[in-house]
């Protein structure tokens, strides 16, 4: 039987009815094509039969803007008077006495001319929402009221134009225009955006391009946070955000494990919790210091005394009250009873949880840069391409087909065309959509090559035409894509490498659930396996990344109308990998993926951190590797999987095809592969340790269920016991059903 809402909830529900629909258009900057978008969806509603009009949008000598504002009906401006002149700007009274469905308003920040009915233009769009009229909008990230005086501190400039968060908050809608930094500085080197006299005093302050990396990464990230409020349930939450644990005690040196785990957390983007358990006897002043750091490092701490259950007990509670996925430990080398007794909380935590990451930390040692900020010189030195005589590769990144990543890619392509570059089309799918139709015919296109396979002949993009044709700029659609066999390469980035290497720049397309190391985290989310992958490095190696933004509801409308598949797919897409939930979590991700490839230019790690990763042959070394190629991702260092061979084993025929696949893997995920022989697990473990050493040894979670937990797995309990100097990262079976 369903809720009975009581008459406050029926009252706020018709209320919500009764207003408007707020979306607005976010962006990083001036210039990154925010009103022109907000125009776009303005035509698209108006073609759909929406009564919309134009109450404020600025001009700005943007050509592309004026040709489409011409399409719709325009609110004409009120005249204002000051001090003899005449200013014109939006008429609230004139569009309420209108009444149309939606109106667009630009420049949400706006500060009204004086004499206006409200001081603010954000303050007009809300009395536009209560009056029952919906509002598309725009707003740069740094005019957020939280954002403002970070942006201010960071770039030395003034923000005069705010809007309070609550605004943004309460948008039904929030669409990130994201744009590369490099595109950008090509529309102002064009004058598309300033006139002569305005440029270079913008390239010299506010659109310097650390400035436009830090603004770039809060929109990314700021638009992912809000995202994940609206991730429906904490368990689906809990596989897309990290949320780090400290396992801290009355002792000076939790002060430096909460620091590690800080700079972790930062780096993960990950919630920070501290828990102090008292089990004796105390200093109120180090606990007082304890508080006093966790506030600092903007975690959230709780001090537990007094309690019936042990240690190990108290943070199995807390980590599964909470939804933690990383839990971090402080660690010393075994030498007595009672550390032997510690080391059975890593067991008894890993027994009762599932899914979780143990950080088992060495506090004497400290490898994490001092501070997350960057050199800002060495910001402009990053490159993601060395050599010279290779083409760029630009991709196009989305969180699920259909979220116009081609139209992009095609619409850029054109205006490349249109100024005079040598471009071609070498492969296009338009899945039968319309409009992406549209587009190709502006192109010169690559014919396709036939393949002939299982008696039919198929077409697929011709490699050796395109090289030989030598185009400056090349498109081909869907990254991914595995090619037809008897092609020259197996998959499509192959091919892009050869375009790359031939000195083509080449613009490609790729959705998040495609990235290789996102493989195991898209399967948790969405339920579903994807079979076609590409390797990370080939994304980290792009020159430019663009995130191309849509709201879950925007694109399932599009599903629904046809715009993606044909509508015998219609159905099943919608209550499988297109359900909104799976959207939210999609989204999140491309947003958190773009913005790590933005922080790895702005925080560029100075000294090469190592992490060295073990692993067995079973059904669990694939996402094993897959996780230890994330962990070495965000931390920006170099991975080094191992496996050892017991020379005491015969490997059967299996085992050794398992290795040769594991070894790819590792290639494609930009990993060194090394195969040990030995006797003893623990000896070689060890060795490796002394040799290489790593500043984090990853182990996967022991997956044998012995009773007592001191008997679980002895090669763990061998590592923590005789490896203290380095930091132990052990990677949770979530596999396993978690023990609630």
């Amino acid at each position: 039987m369903p809720k009975r809402l009581d008459p406050d909830e029926i009252l706020k529900q018709i209320v919500k009815l009764s207003t408007g629909r707020h979306k607005i258009y976010l962006g990083m900057a001036p210039g990154v094509g925010k009103t022109y978008r907000l125009l776009e969806n303005a035509i698209e509603l108006k073609k759909k039969g929406v009564d919309i009009v134009i109450g404020y949008v600025e001009m700005q000598n943007r050509p592309g803007n004026q040709q489409l504002i011409d399409s719709l009906e325009s609110i004409q401006r009120k005249i204002y008077k000051v001090n003899n002149k005449d200013f014109y700007d939006l008429d609230l009274e004139a569009i309420i006495e209108r009444q149309p469905a939606t109106v667009v308003i630009d420049e949400l920040a706006h500060n009204n001319i004086p004499g206006a009915v409200n001081q603010k233009r954000y303050q007009d769009v809300q009395e536009l929402l209560k009056h029952g009229i919906s509002v598309l909008t725009t707003l740069n990230i740094h005019q957020l009221e939280s954002i403002a005086p970070i942006v201010e501190k960071s770039l030395e400039i003034k923000v005069n134009e705010t809007v309070p968060d609550w605004v943004l908050n309460q948008a039904e809608e929030v669409v990130l225009i994201d744009i590369s930094i490099d595109e950008l500085y090509n529309r102002l080197n064009k004058k598309q955006i300033y006139n002569q006299d305005q440029l270079k005093h913008a390239l010299n302050n506010f659109f310097k391009r650390n400035n436009l990396n830090l603004l770039r990464d809060l929109a990314l990230n700021i638009l992912a946070e809000r995202v994940d409020i609206e991730v429906i349930s904490e368990k689906l939450k809990a596989k897309i955000k990290d949320r780090v644990l400290v396992a801290a005690s009355p002792k000076e040196s939790s002060l430096n494990l909460i620091s590690h785990a800080s700079k972790l957390a930062k780096i993960f983007h990950a919630d920070l919790d501290i828990v102090c358990l008292l089990k004796q006897n105390y200093k109120e002043s180090l606990i007082g210091k304890i508080r006093e750091v966790s506030k600092s490092h903007n975690g959230n701490f709780l001090l537990v005394k007094d309690t019936k259950r042990d240690t190990a007990d108290e943070l199995i509670h807390f980590i599964k009250l909470n939804r933690i996925t990383q839990v971090v430990l402080g660690h010393r080398k075994t030498s007595t009873w009672w550390d032997i007794f510690k080391n059975l909380i890593v067991f008894k935590i890993l027994e009762n949880t599932s899914n979780i990451d143990l950080l088992i930390i060495n506090n004497k040692r400290e490898d994490l840069n001092e501070s997350i900020q960057a050199d800002s010189e060495k910001i402009i030195l990053t490159t993601k391409q060395s050599n010279s005589n290779f083409g760029k590769l630009k991709i196009y990144i989305g969180m699920a087909p259909g979220v116009g990543k081609t139209y992009k890619m095609l619409q850029d392509g054109i205006e490349l065309y249109k100024q005079g570059t040598n471009i071609l089309m070498g492969v296009i799918d338009t899945h039968g959509r319309v409009e992406t139709a549209k587009l190709v015919e502006e192109l010169p296109a690559l014919p396709s090559k036939l393949i002939e396979h299982k008696g039919k002949f198929i077409p697929e993009f011709d490699l050796e035409a395109a090289i030989l044709a030598k185009p400056e700029t090349i498109l081909v659609d869907e990254l991914a894509h595995t090619n037809t066999p008897r092609s020259i390469n197996n998959k499509r980035y192959q091919d892009v490498q050869y375009l790359l290497r031939a000195g083509i720049n080449v613009m490609s397309t790729v959705n998040i659930q495609h990235i290789e190391s996102l493989n195991d985290t898209v399967e948790q989310v969405t339920g579903i396996k994807v079979r076609e992958t590409v390797p990370d490095w080939i994304i980290s190696h792009a020159s430019e990344i663009v995130l191309i933004d849509l709201s879950p509801e925007a694109l399932q409308e599009r599903l629904t109308a046809g715009k993606i598949y044909s509508v015998d797919k219609i159905e099943q897409a919608l209550t499988h990998f297109f359900q909104k939930k799976n959207l939210i979590a999609l989204r999140e991700l491309s947003l958190r993926e773009v913005a790590e490839s933005v922080e790895h230019e702005i925080h560029p790690q100075k000294s090469k951190i190592k992490v060295l990763s073990f692993v067995d042959i079973n059904d669990y070394t694939l996402r094993l590797v897959r996780k230890s190629a994330r962990i070495a991702n965000r931390l920006q260092a170099e991975l080094i999987v191992m496996h050892i061979l017991k020379n005491t084993i015969k490997y059967s025929e299996a085992k050794k095809i398992a290795i040769i696949e594991l070894e790819q893997l590792i290639v494609e995920l930009g990993g060194d592969f090394r195969l040990v022989e030995g006797k003893n697990i623990t000896d070689e473990i060890v060795n490796a340790e002394k040799k290489i050493k790593p500043h984090y040894i990853i182990l996967g979670e022991p997956r044998n269920n012995h009773y007592f937990p001191f008997f679980r797995d002895s090669t763990l309990r061998n590592v923590l016991s005789i490896v203290p100097d380095t930091h132990i990262w052990i990677v949770g079976d979530f596999t396993k059903e978690s023990a609630e």
